[in-house]
């Protein structure tokens, strides 16, 4: 396993009040920066897993099944994480997972905005601080979970 990616999920933070601690993983090409959201995030009461960039096999993501994804995306000549983006979307055991897109693209995230929309992903430019990407997950899980609830009902 390439250094930098940990697969482990950590279990550092209390659970949230209703015992269920959201799984999210983090997948940049950065150790520091996924060090930095495992951190942040584990404070903020969620299970953090990361991973980079390297590994595009989605066994791994599907073994770690989290609630949600966020995923950086550069927009420079590497296109991992747009390919990324893509596989996630078209298998069926990850497709429903929701996405928070980190970019700090905003030309081509305004160009791209229907699409991604339709994918499901959320996005937050950067710079951003750790309160607008909490923002932006919780947003995400919160309507996630109504929509699954609805589901059931139906």
């Amino acid at each position: 396993m390439p250094s930098g990616s940990s697969l482990i999920p950590s279990s550092l933070s209390p659970p949230s009040l209703d015992g269920h601690r959201s799984h999210i993983l983090a997948i940049n090409n950065d150790s520091a920066v996924l060090a930095l959201f495992r951190d942040l995030l584990e404070e903020a009461g969620y299970q953090v897993s990361t991973q980079t960039y390297v590994d595009r096999d989605l066994t791994q993501i599907k073994a770690l099944k989290p609630d949600l994804i966020v995923l950086d995306y550069m927009w420079a000549n590497e296109d991992a994480s747009w390919s990324l983006l893509q596989m996630l979307r078209m298998d069926p055991a990850t497709a429903s997972i929701p996405i928070v897109l980190c970019t700090g693209a905003v030309h081509e995230v305004k160009a791209l905005q229907e699409h991604l929309v339709a994918m499901g992903v959320t996005v937050v430019l950067k710079p951003f601080n750790i309160d607008q990407l909490v923002d932006a997950i919780r947003e995400r899980l919160g309507a996630d979970r109504a929509l699954r609830s609805i589901d059931m009902e139906g």
